[in-house]
C-alpha cells in the first residue's frame, strides 16, 4: 500500500464511518449508565406525587364525612322546626 492510498483511507468515507461508529458506542455508553438513574429519578418523583395524592385524598375523605355528619345534624334540626312551624301555622289558622 502506498502512503496515498493510506492517507486516502485515512481520511476518506472509511475513517468518517469508523468515527461516526465510535462516537455512536461512547454515546451508547454514556447513556446506558445515566439513563437509568434518571428514570428512576423520575419514577421517585412519580411515586411521592402519588403519596401525596393519597394524603390529600385521605383528608378529603374526612372532610366529606365531617361535613355529611353536619348535615345529618342540621336536617333534623330543620325537621324539628319545620314540625314547629307546621303546628304554629295550625294554631294561627284555627287558634282553638
Amino acid at each position: 500500500m502506498s502512503e496515498e492510498t493510506l492517507i486516502d483511507i485515512l481520511t476518506g468515507p472509511v475513517a468518517a464511518l469508523a468515527l461516526c461508529l465510535m462516537a455512536i458506542y461512547g454515546i451508547g455508553k454514556w447513556l446506558a449508565t445515566h439513563l437509568p438513574k434518571w428514570v428512576d429519578r423520575h419514577l421517585n418523583q412519580i411515586d411521592d406525587i402519588v403519596k401525596s395524592h393519597d394524603q390529600d385524598r385521605e383528608t378529603y375523605k374526612e372532610s366529606l364525612g365531617t361535613i355529611t355528619t353536619s348535615l345529618k345534624d342540621l336536617k333534623g334540626e330543620v325537621d324539628v322546626i319545620k314540625d314547629d312551624v307546621k303546628d304554629i301555622k295550625r294554631i294561627v289558622k284555627d287558634p282553638k
